[in-house]
């Protein structure tokens, strides 16, 4: 097998993973589902991957990857940014990246319900190190009078956090009592600004914004 194609064959296998664990979790999916899904043979997983736990935490690591990079998108231009400008920027990457890549939020959303050592393993290693960081950036943000001072930074950084994940994964709910497709771009930026509003005021919102477009919808 020559080293290009075993490269294309592990993608397609961690391509297929993130959808099937995204989907069913750990415990719901099977390396058949994957290498099915993938369209490759079976006995290739075990080549690329010791076990379908090593495939899960390549999974995972690679959507923590990919939305790392996602919410420092525009870090380059951050130090010329003010505080507030700074955080709006990455609560819109942010939201935009679970738009985009909703298996992550339904991975972990399984993994913490059920607990155990892939839960374990994820908080050591993804989710310990991002709410540390998030935290830190929130004191800050209440150090330059965005937030109140009193209130706790964990809680705000759990309310961000729930804010701009929860409406994709209530997406099939949302479509079904209201018939919004929360996926849709425009739907994605309705969301962002909503949040935005919520936790700093509308005073930015520029004309045509998602919050006037929310009333043009409401009107047809």
């Amino acid at each position: 097998m020559t080293p290009d194609l075993q490269l294309d064959t592990r993608s397609k296998l961690l391509k297929a993973a993130v959808t099937v664990f995204g989907k069913n979790g750990f415990e719901a999916s099977s390396v058949r589902q994957i290498a099915d899904l993938a369209g490759v043979n079976h006995g290739s997983i075990k080549y690329h991957y010791s076990s379908k736990g090593d495939l899960w935490r390549a999974s995972v690591s690679y959507l923590f990857s990919q939305m790392e990079q996602a919410v420092h998108t525009n870090e380059a231009a951050w130090s010329k940014m003010t505080s507030r400008e700074r955080l709006k920027d990455s609560i819109r990457s942010f939201v935009r990246y679970h738009a985009a890549h909703p298996e992550l939020n339904r991975i972990l959303t399984i993994e913490a319900i059920a607990g155990g050592e892939r839960h374990q393993w994820v908080t050591d290693n993804y989710t310990r190190p991002f709410a540390d960081r998030a935290v830190a950036g929130i004191a800050l943000a209440q150090e330059d009078g965005i937030y109140p001072k009193e209130l706790p930074a964990m809680n705000l950084h759990y309310m961000h956090v729930a804010s701009g994940r929860i409406i994709f994964l209530m997406a099939q709910e949302i479509q079904s009592i209201f018939g919004v497709d929360v996926f849709a771009a425009e739907e994605v930026e309705r969301h962002i600004d909503t949040i935005l509003t919520l936790f700093m005021g509308a005073s930015d919102l520029k004309p045509g914004s998602a919050k006037e477009r929310s009333g043009e919808r409401l009107e047809n």
